[in-house]
């Protein structure tokens, strides 16, 4: 299942997050500072340690909300990308609006989406949503629209019908693309569901993080980074994983 090589990677990603938390625990012993303004490694794993419950509840509530947003994103952005290839018509209005939109902060966007949905799962999920949704949709037209033309005459000369050349030429052939951006939506899903908690939230991770500001508890606060740290890379490289196992042709061609 794995190769060797990809053993040797995962030792030397492995590798460097340990080194990162040895250099910010030397950091934290040779300078010193006060808790109320920095804490290193070991107080925040100490903390996860003390209460594994508390981080494991809130961590499941914003996994969730980051799962639902990015699955909800690549499906609309899939679609989207699709249409903006496929109708010259809808891409000339629709396009510039979506540049438009996408230049709004989402932080702006979150109030929003809580007055429509209210102060439940689906306003967190609807955030994460519209930050995962534009580098699908990116990711989908330039793949579509990056065919090379050898194929689409291969297609118009065997006189496949539409359907089958995107079904069989285009879509397959924009894949490695559309797993480049998927890549992307997934760790910024995890950063739109803090960002709906940290707007109305009652839990999760970014619930976490605002309840420790507040209480000037930085030992929680970092486990919390922690946790939402490991939680965008274990889903980065599911995604890598999928995108490695289901496009081997890319990897072939390296």
């Amino acid at each position: 299942m794995f190769s060797r090589d990809s053993i040797a990677v995962g030792a030397k990603a492995v590798a460097g997050i340990v080194g990162l938390f040895v250099v910010w625990q030397l950091l934290v012993i040779i300078f010193s500072p006060p808790e109320y303004l920095a804490v290193g490694p070991i107080s925040a794993f100490a903390e996860l340690i003390e209460r594994p419950d508390y981080f494991a509840s809130n961590t499941l509530v914003t996994l969730q909300e980051a799962l639902a947003g990015f699955a909800l994103g690549t499906a609309l952005g899939i679609l989207c990308g699709a249409v903006l290839h496929y109708s010259p018509t809808v891409r000339s209005f629709l396009y510039p609006a979506l540049i438009a939109i996408d230049t709004i902060p989402k932080v702006a966007l979150a109030p929003l989406f809580i007055v429509w949905f209210g102060f439940g799962f689906e306003s967190k999920a609807f955030v994460a949503m519209a930050i995962a949704f534009f580098p699908l949709v990116i990711n989908t037209y330039d793949g579509l629209s990056s065919v090379p033309h050898e194929l689409q005459e291969l297609a118009r000369i065997n006189k496949a019908s539409p359907w089958k050349k995107m079904t069989k030429i285009d879509f397959i052939y924009a894949i490695p693309s559309i797993f480049s951006g998927a890549k992307i939506s997934i760790s910024l899903a995890v950063g739109g569901a803090v960002v709906g908690e940290f707007i109305a939230g009652s839990k999760g991770l970014g619930y976490v993080i605002l309840l420790a500001n507040s209480q000037v508890d930085l030992p929680s606060m970092f486990a919390a980074f922690i946790v939402l740290a490991a939680i965008a890379l274990a889903l980065f490289f599911i995604v890598d994983f999928a995108g490695r196992k289901l496009v081997p042709w890319k990897n072939h061609a390296k």
